[in-house]
């Protein structure tokens, strides 16, 4: 009896083996794989179409950042995403996320934000993925935006300052030295240039 039980158990396994075997040749087992649409697909396209409306070629290059700034605290609010992962391609997922949904976290009004500015005035900008005291007084999680003129760097954080106690412009187009408190000293800080 127990050789019966071992021989089926032998014969169970080859016909399996066999049967992976015939489905691989003919293709039945195979996955299929799809192409995953690139990160941020159609993003270029939301973002041409919101700086054209928004902005005049004509305006200075802080002005159109100005002008970005109200348009993205207005038009959009904050919607809790629990979790942040930075994967290869996060900037364009979340600012597309943003502009479809009209609403997210920190890491999505950052990302918009930046592809805005970035479309907008041509110039370095980067992403800060760090740490505040802005919004409790305590350091918590935090992204936000840097934009580059004349060799300097300067802080756009449109999420902190609709949503921090008396910011009202504090965090638009300001000396990102001026702010090195609020954001921790930078120290941990991780950059994500465009």
């Amino acid at each position: 009896m127990r050789n019966n039980k071992r021989t089926n158990i032998g014969i169970v396994k080859m016909i399996a083996v066999l049967f992976l075997a015939v489905c691989m040749m003919t293709g039945t087992f195979t996955k299929t794989v799809q192409a995953t649409p690139a990160a941020g697909q159609g993003l270029d396209a939301k973002v041409s179409e919101i700086v054209s409306k928004k902005v005049k070629s004509s305006d200075s290059g802080k002005k159109k950042l100005k002008k970005l700034f109200t348009y993205i605290q207005k038009q959009y609010d904050y919607g809790r995403k629990v979790g942040f992962e930075a994967y290869n391609g996060w900037e364009k997922d979340y600012a597309l996320e943003m502009l479809n949904d009209k609403k997210g976290s920190c890491y999505h009004y950052a990302a918009a934000y930046a592809f805005l500015a970035k479309k907008a005035t041509g110039y370095n900008v980067r992403i800060g993925v760090g740490q505040t005291n802005g919004f409790s007084g305590s350091f918590q999680p935090h992204a936000w935006v840097e934009v580059e003129m004349n060799s300097k760097w300067y802080i756009c954080d449109p999420n902190m300052d609709k949503y921090a106690a008396d910011s009202s412009k504090k965090y638009c187009v300001k000396k990102r030295n001026s702010l090195k408190d609020t954001y921790n000293k930078f120290k941990d800080t991780k950059y994500y240039n465009l």
